[in-house]
Formats: C-alpha cells, sequence, structure tokens
C-alpha cells in the first residue's frame, strides 16, 4: 500500500509541474518578438512533455484503480488472495519503474539532440531573447520544473546556467 502511495503521489507532483509548463508555454507562445527574437523556437515540439504527460497520466489512473480496488475490496479480500496481489503489485512496480526510465530517457534524448529548440533546451538558455522576455515569460521556472523531474545523474550533463546540479 505505501509504495502504491508514493506511485499516486508521484505521478500527481509530475502531473503539477507538467501542468505548470504547459500553462507558460501556451499562454506565451504567441506573444509577438522583440527585436526580431520570438519568445519560443518557431517549431518548438513539446513531444517529450507530452510523453511525460501521458506517462504521468497512466500511472495516476493506474493507482486510483489499486486504491479503488482495495477500497471495494477491502484488505481481508486482499489476504485470501495474497499470491495474485503480490504477483500484481510486482509487475505493476516494475511497469511502473520501466515506464518512468523510458519517460526520463524521453526527456533527456530530447534535451540533448534538440539543438536547444526543445522546451527544455530553451527555457534553460541564459540570452538576450531570455532578458527581452524576463517580464513575460518565466523560463528559469520552466528550466527548473523540466531539471526537477530528472534524477541527478541525468541533469548534472546538462550544461546551462540556469539547471540545478
Amino acid at each position: 500500500m505505501f509504495l502504491r502511495g508514493v506511485n499516486f503521489s508521484c505521478s500527481l507532483i509530475v502531473l503539477s509541474m507538467l501542468s505548470t509548463t504547459f500553462a507558460i508555454f501556451n499562454e506565451t507562445r504567441s506573444i509577438p518578438p522583440r527585436n526580431n527574437l520570438p519568445p519560443w523556437a518557431t517549431n518548438s515540439n513539446p513531444w517529450a512533455q507530452v510523453a511525460l504527460l501521458a506517462i504521468s497520466c497512466i500511472s495516476l489512473i493506474f493507482s486510483v484503480i489499486i486504491f479503488y480496488a482495495y477500497w471495494k475490496g477491502g484488505h481481508q479480500r486482499a489476504k485470501k488472495t495474497t499470491v495474485y496481489y503480490t504477483v500484481f503489485c510486482i509487475c505493476f512496480f516494475s511497469f511502473s519503474i520501466v515506464m518512468w526510465a523510458v519517460g526520463a530517457g524521453i526527456l533527456h534524448f530530447s534535451r540533448a539532440n534538440g539543438n536547444g529548440q526543445d522546451v527544455w533546451g530553451w527555457a534553460c538558455k541564459d540570452n538576450k531573447r531570455s532578458q527581452l522576455f524576463s517580464q513575460d515569460v518565466k523560463y528559469g521556472l520552466i528550466c527548473t520544473l523540466q531539471v526537477g523531474r530528472l534524477p541527478p545523474f541525468l541533469h548534472a550533463s546538462t550544461n546551462n546556467s540556469r539547471a540545478g546540479p
């Protein structure tokens, strides 16, 4: 039950971070250019964030279904079918680990190969464009939200001035 609670909480946290990222991105992408510099890359593709959003939603839905099953069936019923629940728990936990590892890999691949044109790379660039739009776009917040979702060994290799250690 503890692992399911942790999985639910992590999914909810990632979902809220992604919601903030998308809200800022969608609200500010139509700002007119300043000094011929757009607020976001013209071909910004948030596919990595969409993939993580899907993973987070799937994980959250599975967690809610499992909580509902516990609530409906009760802990006594779960005791009767311990073997089945244990096997299901191990399989679901393994699936969750693989799913989140794939999500982290997708986000890191997008950052490494996006040439700074992806949402994460664009938000973490500290240049004239970021200074021009600093009042309208919270690039630092978006950069922190993106980096905050990855384990330290993945974002330690990013080369930007806003990313944490």
